[in-house]
């Protein structure tokens, strides 16, 4: 497609990684660690694990799911124990932990090798090592191991997300419950224990997502079918409940991303600001069936109510408060850039930029900028634009997932430059180079 005279950016083909799933591939999850790795999900019952440095196969995950593997998580590395963990969900309503047990550093870093790994559902591993430097094939130790499964839900798992420390492990799925899971025991006894389950979506629930919250927790937002997002918290006793419901929406809510600390520096409110959005707590960006992309704010919370002298009394009570209620709106609306339902949506953690994806095969870039102040002292005024439309990135095919990932390949021109890597109904998963078009002087 010719880049219009207004873009801002050009999103170039960079790589397929392959080989190509055969069938349709749902999403493509980067390591959170640092390594250079990406994990997609497909249709054909497996995890792909690819290489970020040369965008071939590193590992095959499968004989864990008797259907199609719908979402994959990387497990934070909290602390450095060699062991490499991703969960999975899959349309067969079950979870799945997968464990790779030997140092992973040295492993990630063999560029010229790739491991495929077979496990059967009686847990029987076979595996096959193929060296890409020569064409003998040898034997390699034991890689991905199929630890357990995780049941519960009734039906398909459409999501699965690790908290950002680790602690807690949440799924959801087409019966309208979202589960929270915490893994038990000492490191290694592969146990885990419901810690909630959440039922107050009234439709599917599509997509769930974590932040933390301000050193306070940690706090998750599910997306569903109800047109609704909803935010939930666990207390001091472990008792979770919703702590918000964001409404606005006319259609599914697809995806949800977290706005990324780079963002929140560089819109933050300046001294003694009187915006009544205070930036104290991450935005939320949502994308819908109803072509709708929205950035969702925290509103101060009121002041509390005058209360009875008796409640200063001093006699104690027994009396539990109940769960804190956040007001949240809608501060903004991203351009109008799709024709068909956004099934993806993701923020930059380098650049604080805005990518979407959905059916109808467009890829785009949004960026904030800002206006100035809306009136003399008063607040800056700030809009988001857009800065580049890739059209049919997968042909015909609709396109499932989008994410910003960071480039190992050697073809990158900085430490830290970022790629965008869109997954098809196609099965192919595609990296995108972004280059800024740099408008020359008159």
């Amino acid at each position: 497609m010719a880049t219009p005279s207004s873009s801002k950016v050009r999103i170039l083909p960079l790589a397929d990684f392959k080989p190509v799933s055969s069938s349709r591939a749902w999403v493509s999850i980067p390591n959170p660690n640092g390594l250079p790795l990406i994990a997609t999900a497909t249709s054909d019952k497996t995890v792909r694990v690819y290489s970020l440095k040369n965008f071939t196969l590193h590992s095959t995950l499968e004989g864990g799911h008797s259907r199609s593997v719908r979402s994959v998580a990387w497990k934070p590395a909290v602390k450095d124990n060699g062991v490499l963990s991703i969960a999975t969900g899959s349309f067969d309503a079950t979870m799945g932990i997968w464990r790779r047990r030997e140092e992973i550093e040295e492993r990630a870093a063999q560029e010229d090798s790739a491991v495929e790994v077979e496990i059967s559902a009686s847990g029987e591993v076979k595996e096959r090592a193929r060296i890409r430097s020569g064409d003998d094939e040898e034997e390699d130790e034991q890689d991905w191991e199929f630890a357990i499964v995780l049941e519960g839900h009734d039906s398909e798992v459409k999501n699965v997300a690790y908290s950002p420390s680790g602690q807690w492990l949440a799924s959801c799925s087409r019966d309208k419950s979202i589960w929270i899971w915490e893994e038990i025991g000492d490191e290694g006894d592969d146990e885990f224990e419901t810690i909630a389950v959440l039922q107050e979506h009234e439709a599917d629930v599509k997509c769930v997502c974590w932040r933390t919250d301000d050193g306070n927790g940690e706090v998750l937002a599910s997306a569903s079918y109800d047109d609704t997002i909803r935010f939930w918290k666990g207390d001091d006793e472990g008792e979770w409940s919703q702590i918000a419901l964001l409404e606005g929406h006319e259609g599914t809510v697809w995806s949800l991303d977290w706005e990324p600390e780079v963002s929140q520096k560089m819109f933050a409110p300046e001294s003694g600001s009187t915006s009544e959005y205070e930036r104290q707590t991450p935005r939320l960006i949502s994308s819908s069936a109803d072509l709708s992309i929205r950035i969702w704010s925290k509103a101060p919370s009121p002041p509390p109510p005058n209360r009875p002298s008796y409640f200063n009394s001093g006699i104690p009570s027994t009396m539990r408060p109940g769960p804190i209620n956040e007001t949240w709106k809608c501060t903004a609306t991203l351009p109008k850039a799709h024709d068909l339902p956004i099934y993806s949506v993701g923020w930059s953690k380098k650049t604080g930029r805005v990518v979407s994806t959905g059916g109808d095969g467009r890829a785009v870039i949004y960026e904030e900028t800002t206006k100035g102040r809306n009136s003399v002292g008063g607040d800056i005024e700030r809009e988001w634009v857009v800065l580049g439309v890739l059209e049919g990135g997968h042909g015909p095919y609709e396109i499932n997932h989008v994410a910003w990932c960071t480039r190992f390949d050697p073809g990158k021109k900085e430490a830290g430059e970022e790629m965008v890597v869109t997954t098809g109904d196609d099965g192919v998963v595609r990296a995108w180079a972004i280059e800024d078009i740099i408008e020359k002087g008159v």
